[in-house]
């Protein structure tokens, strides 16, 4: 063998180990955490490639695929939520229709086998079509959206590149989407990195609450995923949501108000909790399986043992399930911009008036045709809290949905740049509470939020100058599972509280006084 074939060999071998080092530095689309069990897809049947991914995100973003092209999957599973939609016991679909039932998280689909709060599908590749074809989602059919890709010049070479041709067919729509999904893979919790000696320890009190998840909440939060991916009826209160469940799907007297376990993964970023989404915090959901287990015929065995309802918990032992809980979120995942819609997110500017002590600002509103409308805003406020009082969801929402509107069309072109500001500012969380009040006609999870919005609109009223009497600001420490709620009345021995209505909770005293 001559001096040059030998150097030929040698340049061979290391171009080829050169090859193999940079595929396994490039980043894997899809690979099974070591702690995982293996995953339940069948990838063979849909080999996921660069160019599928990047088709699968770009029509997951996509609101073509709702019927007035306004609603997209991103709408209402969006990344920092953990793919659910912040904040939100239900999501808003076309039309600003209320969905039947919480966005549930999309990570870690590869292990699962039946999707949605009922089980009602049983493949990944079929379910975008449950929230494409609901009246109250997207309210689309799959012939027209096929149609509508067809039409637009982006998408037929898109297919061509992650397909082989540009054909646009329901089966390659549907795994393009399976694609993407397939990539959310959350798996780099502090609990992940100290299971996996990866230079992570749990404290004591975390270690703790891993042990008391597993003795008193394993038997359905199980393995690492922390579900068994069943059914159960978990003893929440029918009165105050009457969906059935899986029942819909099976038809099942056993059935009736099972629904599936979900994962206990990145809860932080998740809430509110359960599937109507009535439970705003950790604590309400472990306070829910302690003390307000409601028994029913198809109530879980597992929670109705010894003679008692639920699971013994003392304080503490909440206290440190909660501390465990925290070392499953994963901020890796959830600011991870390869599943985001855009690759980098735009940075807001700052307002001039970030850092403005609004307390020293003279914002007194003049115009009568403003002062009107805050007037028909507290009307409606008064309507709510009266609700409240009645335990009448209805009449709340009605009431929250009639304000929202007045709130969110304000005429600003009337407002100073310094009423405009602080407008703005206050209205962020001001709309944001008066649409849960009205998207729902739940009395718990009204309450909720009953105090932020009281509070908001009171910031509003006082630099504003806007009441004509006297108000009185309230506030009980009970209220919101003793994290404190307020409230507005017009005299100062009004009885009665929003937080507790019928119940009439001894509970309340007067923090402020707005005089005219």
């Amino acid at each position: 063998m001559t001096m040059t074939s030998k150097i030929g060999i040698v340049l061979c071998c290391f171009g080829l180990l050169l090859l193999s080092f940079c595929k396994k530095s490039a980043p894997a689309l899809f690979e099974k955490p070591a702690n995982f069990p293996a995953p339940t897809y069948k990838f063979a049947e849909n080999p996921l490639t660069a160019d599928g991914v990047a088709l699968g995100k770009m029509l997951f973003y996509d609101a073509l695929l709702s019927k007035d092209n306004t609603i997209s999957c991103g709408s209402c599973h969006q990344l920092s939520a953990g793919f659910t939609q912040h904040g939100h016991a239900l999501s808003h679909g076309i039309n600003d229709l209320l969905t039947k039932r919480n966005s549930m998280p999309l990570f870690n689909l590869a292990w699962s086998t039946d999707f949605g709060w009922d089980g009602g599908v049983h493949h990944l590749d079929l379910f975008p079509l449950v929230p494409l074809q609901n009246p109250s989602e997207m309210d689309e059919t799959l012939a027209d959206v096929l149609e509508k890709l067809r039409k637009t010049n982006q998408y037929p070479p898109l297919f061509a590149r992650a397909f082989g041709s540009p054909e646009i067919n329901t089966e390659r729509f549907l795994k393009a989407l399976s694609q993407f999904m397939l990539t959310m893979v959350s798996a780099d919790s502090r609990y992940d990195k100290a299971m996996r000696y990866e230079g992570v320890t749990l404290t004591d009190t975390e270690k703790e609450g891993l042990t008391l998840v597993q003795q008193k909440c394993g038997n359905c939060h199980s393995g690492e995923l922390f579900t068994d991916n069943k059914f159960r009826n978990n003893g929440l209160k029918r009165e105050l949501n009457t969906d059935e469940g899986r029942y819909d799907i099976t038809l099942l007297n056993e059935d009736r108000f099972r629904f599936k376990v979900p994962g206990l993964r990145n809860l932080a970023a998740t809430a509110p909790y359960m599937h109507d989404g009535r439970l705003e915090t950790l604590e309400a959901v472990l306070d829910h399986y302690s003390n307000g287990v409601e028994d029913s015929p198809t109530l879980d065995p597992l929670l109705k043992q010894n003679g008692r309802l639920g699971i013994a918990l003392t304080a503490d032992e909440k206290q440190k399930i909660l501390a465990f809980l925290q070392t499953l979120n994963d901020d890796t995942f959830l600011k991870n911009n390869r599943f985001a819609e855009f690759d980098a997110p735009e940075k807001p500017q700052k307002s001039q008036y970030a850092n403005t002590d609004w307390s020293k600002v003279d914002l007194t509103l003049t115009s009568p045709a403003l002062k009107a409308s805050f007037d028909k805003v507290m009307n409606y406020y008064w309507e709510s809290l009266n609700g409240l009082m009645a335990e009448d969801g209805a009449r709340v929402k009605q009431s929250a949905l009639r304000m929202l509107n007045i709130l969110k069309n304000f005429d600003r072109s009337q407002l100073t740049e310094q009423q405009k500001a602080f407008y703005e500012l206050v209205y962020e969380d001001l709309g944001f509470d008066a649409e849960h009040l009205g998207e729902t006609g739940l009395i718990a999870h009204q309450r909720d939020h009953f105090g932020d919005l009281s509070k908001n609109l009171y910031r509003l009223v006082k630099a504003f100058h806007l009441n004509k009497k006297p108000l009185y600001y309230h506030f009980c420490p009970k209220a919101v599972y003793n994290q404190g709620g307020y409230w507005m009345t017009e005299t100062a021995d009004s009885k009665g509280n929003p937080f507790f209505g019928k119940h009439d909770e001894a509970c309340g005293t007067i923090s402020h006084v707005v005089l005219e």
